[in-house]
């Protein structure tokens, strides 16, 4: 950061092939070590820096998008510094916020590596400030609704984080895909209020070519530029069980990468959140650092060579 009073704490090691600097920089990444809501298994805050490590598994050339990572400007700025405690929350939301908007402002493409899922409600603020005049949306992919008004008493919970967007944004400013879990309540707030959501089963009984579809139909999406939101355990556990709170009969990795390939035109901003490294050590990250790596590719691709996804 530059003209912020805001501390980022440089990594032990950054992201693979994030060799440029801030200013010459497209693509901008960042951690949010924060787990401190977390309701089941705990160790989301260790996530960025397995997503770093797991992130130099792969070859920088991108063979089924004909993109070199290594021609591409990226940098990885480091952890927000922060206090990973319910009490530290707010000011970890805010901070998150501020980062995530000044990313934006400089014309870049911020990726936030959680952590657990509620720093998004800081990062969608940031840049729901920039976008929203020009119809803002956000797409979470999430096994969970995550529209508890309040959880154990706080409603910045990681089970509150699409409340909080809802209801600060508007109910067409967020659809969900791969939804499966929820209590009573939720649900019953989510159907009476009209919260956008596709359950996996629905993507599974048809495909994300058609959610996409239909969401375009009633919401043109494809005319809004996007914030991608995606919390690792809307996918099975099979593909991901380093998660916190794990739901079976979820979305594939190959769902997700369709919702990406979809959607890359609209892409403004990204998270990956709840890799919970501990639960399973590698699997998990290595697939969040895939993810991050396939997205960047699929921005570049649009630019390059817009017809080759019709290829693959």
């Amino acid at each position: 950061m530059t003209d912020r009073d805001l501390d980022l704490r440089e990594p032990e090691r950054v992201f693979a092939d994030c060799g440029n600097d801030f200013k010459r920089a497209k693509y901008v990444m960042y951690g949010v070590p924060f787990d401190a809501t977390s309701s089941y298994r705990s160790g989301a805050a260790l996530g960025p820096e397995y997503i770093r490590e797991e992130s130099y598994n792969f070859e920088t050339y991108l063979m089924d998008l004909d993109v070199d990572l290594q021609d591409i400007g990226m940098v990885d700025i480091g952890d927000i510094i922060l206090e990973n405690t319910v009490e530290g929350q707010e000011r970890m939301i805010a901070d998150t916020r501020t980062v995530s908007g000044f990313i934006l402002e400089q014309g870049k493409f911020p990726i936030l590596m959680g952590g657990e899922h509620s720093p998004t409600e800081g990062a969608v603020d940031g840049f729901m400030e920039l976008f929203m005049k020009k119809g803002g949306l956000v797409v979470i992919v999430d096994a969970h609704l995550d529209f508890r008004r309040e959880y154990l008493g706080n409603p910045h919970s990681h089970a509150c984080v699409a409340r909080r967007i809802f209801e600060k944004w508007g109910p067409d400013s967020l659809v969900i895909v791969g939804t499966r879990s929820g209590c009573r309540e939720e649900v019953e707030d989510a159907d009476r209020m009209g919260l956008n959501h596709v359950t996996s089963k629905q993507v599974m009984q048809g495909s994300m070519h058609r959610v996409v579809e239909a969401w375009d139909s009633a919401l043109s999406i494809k005319d809004r530029p996007i914030y991608l939101s995606i919390d690792v355990d809307g996918m099975d556990p099979s593909y991901a069980p380093g998660t916190g709170t794990p739901e079976p009969w979820g979305l594939t990795s190959w769902d997700v990468l369709h919702l990406i390939q979809e959607l890359r035109h609209n892409i403004m901003a990204m998270d990956i959140t709840e890799v919970c490294p501990d639960a399973e050590d590698k699997v998990t990250p290595s697939l969040a650092a895939k993810l991050i790596r396939q997205m960047i590719g699929l921005k570049e691709m649009v630019d390059r060579n817009p017809t080759w996804l019709d290829k693959i």
